[in-house]
């Protein structure tokens, strides 16, 4: 007889642990232990300065994310709640973010973001339950605040400030309707919430992709877990360097596993993603005028494509 997915995941964390890294912002806190026999354990809580906890874990919908299974290279890997953190069990240690910033391109990262496109249209395709989650995501709600100068933190409303007297009134009030539309769009799916490629793990051995999830899960439009991570390549892009066409490269595998690309509207969901970071950077980590300065010119430029 097979145990559950839960009690076989209560056993991997219970077993002995050694923590390999641990970092963190005032918004998000991550420890990576390995475990004996092999594998490691994610754990991720709400930093101090987190204006809102990890969405409600549900048993009903972890289930149904687990037996999506692996879609295309990639699977979902839903949280176990332990108190306010989620415990997550994979075979990885680094994240493609991770390889991205120490290692910089390799082709080997394109099936990890086939696979990612993969699971993210899977998890869109179900029904959600009764009891569905949310009806945004809490980087939706972060954003969409800022954007409205509903800023809780001193330094991210200087940075608001900044931002919209550099950007212009024009382009900050499209800023601002791209990000209400994914508020208030009504044609949403069960979604991710912020699919970031800090959340996907990367097993070395195997090159399966983990795509850790449970702690955003909400419903949005499907626009905008996509829209999450091409920003994220958008900005890596700008702020690594490098040869343009094989950064595409893993914009083309996203969108080829997932099936459905943004069309002529790209820009709009990365620009909101983009200045998102540039919030969560601000108001969870530290006031730097001159990236303010940085974002600001790269966000009007992904504005008036």
């Amino acid at each position: 007889m097979t145990a559950p997915a839960t009690e076989v995941q209560m056993d991997m964390t219970a077993a002995a642990q050694v923590q390999v890294d641990r970092f963190g912002t005032g918004l998000l806190q991550t420890t990576i232990s390995a475990v004996e026999g092999g594998g490691f354990v994610w754990t991720r809580y709400p930093g101090p300065l987190a204006p809102a906890p990890f969405s409600a874990a549900n048993p009903e919908p972890d289930a149904r994310l687990a037996a999506i299974g692996t879609a295309g290279g990639a699977r979902l890997v839903p949280g176990l709640p332990r108190g306010e953190a989620r415990i997550y069990h994979v075979a990885g240690e680094q994240s493609v973010a991770g390889h991205l910033l120490r290692e910089g391109l390799h082709p080997d990262l394109e099936p990890a973001l086939r696979g990612m496109g993969c699971a993210l249209a899977a998890l869109h395709a179900l029904t959600p339950s009764y009891d569905r989650p949310p009806s945004t995501s809490r980087g939706l709600v972060r954003i969409d605040d800022w954007l409205k100068g509903r800023a809780l933190q001193v330094r991210a409303a200087q940075a608001g400030a900044v931002l919209r007297e550099r950007l212009g009134p024009a382009r900050w009030s499209t800023l601002r309707a791209w990000s209400a539309r994914a508020v208030e769009d009504g044609d949403v799916v069960l979604a991710h919430g912020a699919p970031g490629l800090g959340s996907l793990v990367l097993d070395p051995s195997s090159g399966v992709a983990e795509l850790l999830i449970g702690e955003d899960l909400c419903a949005t439009p499907w626009y905008a877990d996509l829209g999450w991570v091409i920003g994220e390549i958008v900005e890596l892009t700008w702020q690594l360097g490098g040869e343009p066409r094989l950064w595409q490269r893993l914009t083309d595998a996203l969108v080829d596993g997932y099936g459905r690309d943004l069309g002529a509207e790209w820009n709009h969901m990365a620009a909101v993603r983009i200045a998102l970071h540039l919030h969560d950077y601000t108001a969870y980590v530290g006031w730097n005028p001159s990236e303010v300065e940085r974002y600001a010119s790269f966000l009007g430029f992904l504005i008036d494509l």
